[in-house]
């Protein structure tokens, strides 16, 4: 088989380009399609609601700031079309849609066939990770488009008859515009150095030209002037403006994350790089890998310099991914998607060929086929592979009923007090920096991203008693930073539902006591507690919402200031735990060393379901557990259920009924809607 048919030789000018735009806009209407079909319907956790809510006001994202992503997304944020969430999602999912188009020319440049850059264009569009990251805005879909916008560039530089070198410029003012997104672009960089040495030889590199270069890639950088303009204007979300020089150059340089980088052992960055080379089995199928395997043989014989600038784009992003531990990590390895993309074109360009001789020699005197009807053949075979893709990531990557984000940020404004500050980390606290910058809801509340200082020093400095008492009250959340203990070491915290409220000192001990001595014991564990009647709020438990109970705790006559721990669960019949709470009795605010027989001692409790359940009864029950002397044991409780647990005191069967709707009013357009049936 010649190299022609599977592909132009290097230095051949693609024909047809109109029809090229043609299939590039369906397939890109087809992603789109797919995209809003599993679009997630409100703002997200952490990074989605930071960049909405910073793209509403033109401000500043966390380092390195994204001018670009800012400046383009802006105007989709002021849409008069759904709420601010939806147009930035939106625009988020027909960034992915573009990334999708541009992609198939760039496969189109490689392969040289229409057929296999299709199939390789859309087994990128339904890969698990980028589909996933089309769902919710993010800065990577914009990413993908200009690396696909820098590899079309330098392909059609390399191809270019004449040799002029307005490619060349082009494409360093985009990488200059490409790193005012994401600095992840500068890893083609040694890549692009290849290919141009590859094509031209090292005369081509001349001073004039070098010096021309680097002022287009200056002029593309000079993006980053939106950082000190707009830091000075302090526009919301008010966590990453720059107020001067130093403060733009450590957001640029992100002092947090440098500790993140190169902190492990070589093990560590080989195991991890050898999963994400594995992952591409779950990306792609096995297909679309046997096929890629296949794809990077031929383009090896028929084109190594291409190959080898293609394989070092992919595995420069996985050497430094690999030496990277942040939470996201998975997706700086896209750029190893876009090139196995082009992998598995290329091996779909040569089954599409080798296919086709395959059916023509086995048909040959028995009324052959014409040749369209054989490429239709073998094409469609080959469109099953995306296809398969589609129907296997779409229950993966589904978010249209995903509320979780906006019911917990409601939840928490209609829990904290009036004035109150929220300690949080960045991926809770930016969800209530929407509803407050966006949205206008409680502006009285201030929202502190402490939690995520990256030394444990700098926390530590803000947990402080002087910085707390400055508000009236104060509330704690996070799900990723883990400083919850460094907290506790210095105050009491107390779980309200979907917060802890902070109390720097314990409370008056009478305003913990009920004066309820005469009520009659509703159940005992062992010698040491009593539980007087709890008292629940009445109504069926939705997620989303938090549903009141208070627990009321006298001592025995032999209890001797024991360590007591309250468990409280919600379980289903068969066991299942929805939701549990642990504290010390009382929630440590009394001192159980002065505790006496007789005194009531008052526990609330609020349940918080972030997430729908299954509908139906489930049973709240309370166990307590002795800690006395680093010990941990069960205390009998007198009433407990027929055949459960002796541990286990059943306090009441709780209805838990269907999620309210978090979001007031029509938040989608009649399209999307439409898609969603």
């Amino acid at each position: 088989m010649t190299a022609t048919h599977i592909g132009p030789a290097a230095g051949k000018r693609p024909r047809a380009r109109p029809r090229d735009a043609v299939i590039a806009g369906g397939l890109s209407l087809l992603a789109l399609l797919a995209y809003l079909r599993t679009m997630r319907p409100t703002f997200g956790w952490g990074d989605s609601s930071e960049l909405i809510t910073a793209a509403y006001h033109l401000g500043v994202g966390h380092s390195p700031g994204y001018p670009t992503w800012m400046l383009i997304f802006h105007p989709f944020s002021r849409l008069p079309i759904g709420d601010v969430a939806f147009r930035v999602n939106f625009a988020n999912a027909l960034f992915g849609a573009v990334a999708v188009g541009l992609l198939y020319l760039v496969y189109r440049a490689i392969t040289g066939n229409r057929i296999a850059a299709a199939v390789g264009a859309l087994s990128f569009a339904f890969a698990a990770t980028f589909w996933d990251i089309t769902t919710e805005t993010d800065v990577f879909t914009l990413h993908v488009c200009l690396a696909a916008t820098i590899l079309l560039i330098a392909l059609r530089w390399r191809r270019a008859r004449a040799r002029g070198d307005a490619w060349l410029y082009l494409l360093s003012w985009v990488i200059g515009v490409s790193l005012g997104n994401h600095a992840l672009i500068v890893l083609m960089a040694p890549p692009l150095i290849y290919l141009v040495w590859s094509t031209r030889g090292w005369r081509f590199f001349t001073a004039k030209r070098v010096l021309i270069c680097t002022g287009f890639l200056a002029l593309g950088l000079a993006v980053y002037v939106y950082l000190p303009i707009r830091g000075a204007a302090d526009p919301p979300p008010h966590v990453n403006n720059p107020h001067s020089l130093t403060e733009v150059w450590a957001q640029l340089t992100a002092p947090g994350a440098r500790e993140s980088m190169f902190d492990r052992g070589l093990g560590v960055v080989l195991g991890r790089s050898w999963y994400y080379l594995t992952r591409l089995i779950e990306e792609f199928g096995w297909g679309g890998v046997i096929f890629g395997l296949f794809g990077l043989g031929a383009l090896w014989r028929r084109d190594r310099p291409l190959a080898v600038f293609l394989a070092a784009v992919a595995l420069l992003a996985v050497a430094y991914a690999s030496n990277f531990s942040i939470f996201d990590i998975y997706t700086y390895y896209l750029p190893l998607h876009i090139v196995w993309g082009g992998f598995l074109a290329m091996g779909a360009a040569s089954a599409l060929a080798l296919g086709e001789k395959a059916i023509e020699r086995a048909q040959r005197g028995r009324g052959a086929l014409t040749r369209g009807w054989r490429v239709a053949l073998i094409a469609a075979l080959l469109l099953a592979l995306p296809f398969s893709l589609f129907s296997a990531h779409l229950p993966e990557v589904d978010g249209r009923d995903e509320y979780g984000s906006e019911r917990f940020a409601r939840a928490v404004f209609g829990q904290v007090e009036q004035g109150a500050m929220i300690l949080a980390d960045w991926w809770t606290i930016a969800p209530l920096g929407y509803l407050k910058y966006v949205e206008g809801e409680r502006m009285d509340v201030t929202l502190f991203p402490g939690p995520s200082i990256y030394s444990d020093d700098g926390f530590i400095d803000f947990s402080e008693e002087e910085f707390l008492r400055r508000y009236p009250a104060v509330y704690f959340v996070e799900m990723l930073t883990y400083r919850a203990e460094l907290l506790r070491e210095r105050s009491y915290l107390v779980p309200e539902g979907p917060v802890s409220r902070v109390f720097v000192d314990r409370p008056e001990p009478g305003t913990l006591l009920a004066n309820d001595e005469g009520a009659a014991p509703f159940a005992r564990f062992g010698d040491t507690l009593s539980l007087l009647p709890p008292e629940i709020e009445p109504g069926a438990l939705r997620p989303g919402n938090c549903l009141e109970f208070v627990l009321y705790w006298t001592p025995l006559p032999d209890y001797q200031g024991e360590s007591l721990e309250v468990i409280a669960v919600l379980e289903n019949e068969e066991g299942g735990r929805i939701w549990q709470e642990s504290n010390v009795v009382g929630h440590d605010l009394y001192p159980l060393t002065r505790w006496q027989a007789g005194e009531v001692l008052t526990e609330r409790h609020s349940i918080y379901l972030p997430e729908p359940v299954p509908i139906g009864e489930y049973e709240l029950k309370v166990r307590v557990r002795d800690r006395t002397g680093g010990q941990a044991t069960y205390l009998a409780c007198d009433r407990h259920v027929a055949g459960g647990r002796e541990r286990d005191c059943l306090i009441s069967r709780l209805e838990v009924g269907e999620a309210e709707a978090s979001h007031s009013g029509p938040r989608f357009p009649a399209v999307v809607a439409w898609l969603r049936r």
